[in-house]
């Protein structure tokens, strides 16, 4: 899914845009995207980029436009307790640290709700998109073929493998010992195809246990990082798959929804058809590529 980016974006300079203008008598009023019932200005964006000072000219105006669409789609749909909600729960994760974070990304409190904001409302039209598309009894079927129940498990992790294994050997040798130790840990986790946290590997491995039954020992390594971390899982109970993919209607619904929202193709058609939809066009050139991502052949013309 798209994202509102907290941290310095390395795009055109608002020097652009200035030097578009320096000659022209509207200094400040030039067109630099228009749309149904809206345009983006120069002036728009200078103020954009006040608010935002760490943010690139290109994410600036892509921001500008997708927020004057979807403010006009769905802003009803987002409400200021919404953000607010969002806004102290990640003020929360960094406790007395946050205003050093605000500042280190260049970001006001009003400046940080408003790209909350814009990240909400973008998260909505992709899940209307996936409502509207994506659970018609064929899709759901179809994701049936890659989709598990919830198994309930003991989930044993560590970046050093004589830890794990030292976990699985009390499982098979003394599991009143091990129960008891995983208990104080907390490593009971109950969890479906869904499930966002623990590596796909690990889950693959954990549907194929019965009940009371260790896996190997699992090297999984984080696509994003790098990092390996190694793993064992003991089944408490696997109730099955089943053949009746009917009465999973709820979980498929949000398994399909997981899947959609990390689907880069999928999130990009949903802009798409909005930038089509509201006639996006780049009138200023030195930004005509800004919409690539989601329209390869997004009109543009000069001034």
């Amino acid at each position: 899914m798209k994202k509102i980016v907290l941290a310095t974006i390395v795009g055109l300079s608002l020097f652009a845009l200035t030097a578009c203008s320096s000659s022209g008598s509207n200094k400040g009023t030039t067109n630099v995207v228009t749309m149904k019932g809206d345009t983006i200005e120069e002036v728009d964006v200078y103020a954009e980029a006040a608010k935002f000072p760490s943010t690139g000219a290109n994410q600036l105006i892509q921001n500008l436009t997708f927020s004057k669409i979807f403010e006009k789609e769905f802003g009803k749909k987002v409400s200021s307790s919404d953000v607010q909600e969002q806004y102290d729960n990640q003020k929360a994760q960094y406790g007395t640290s946050w205003d050093t974070y605000l500042s280190q990304q260049g970001y006001t409190e009003a400046s940080y709700k408003e790209s909350l904001r814009l990240q909400m409302l973008e998260q909505y039209a992709i899940d209307q998109e996936i409502s509207a598309t994506e659970y018609s009894d064929a899709k759901l079927r179809s994701a049936w073929a890659n989709y598990y129940p919830t198994v309930d498990t003991y989930v044993v992790s560590s970046t050093t493998k004589d830890d794990v294994q030292k976990a699985h050997d009390q499982a098979i040798s003394d599991f009143s010992s091990f129960k008891k130790d995983q208990d104080s840990k907390g490593t009971e986790v109950k969890f479906d195809t869904s499930n966002t946290t623990i590596p796909s590997d690990v889950q693959t491995a954990a549907t194929k246990l019965s009940n009371g039954k260790s896996s190997d020992i699992i090297t999984s390594t984080d696509q994003s990082t790098g990092a390996t971390t190694y793993y064992f899982v003991y089944m408490i109970n696997n109730p099955g798959k089943g053949s009746d993919y009917k009465k999973y209607t709820t979980q498929l619904k949000n398994y399909v929804k997981t899947q959609k929202e990390k689907d880069q193709t999928f999130t990009a058609s949903v802009f798409k058809k909005y930038l089509l939809k509201y006639n996006v066009i780049v009138k200023d050139q030195n930004f005509n590529n800004i919409f690539s991502n989601y329209l390869s052949n997004t009109s543009s013309s000069s001034n």
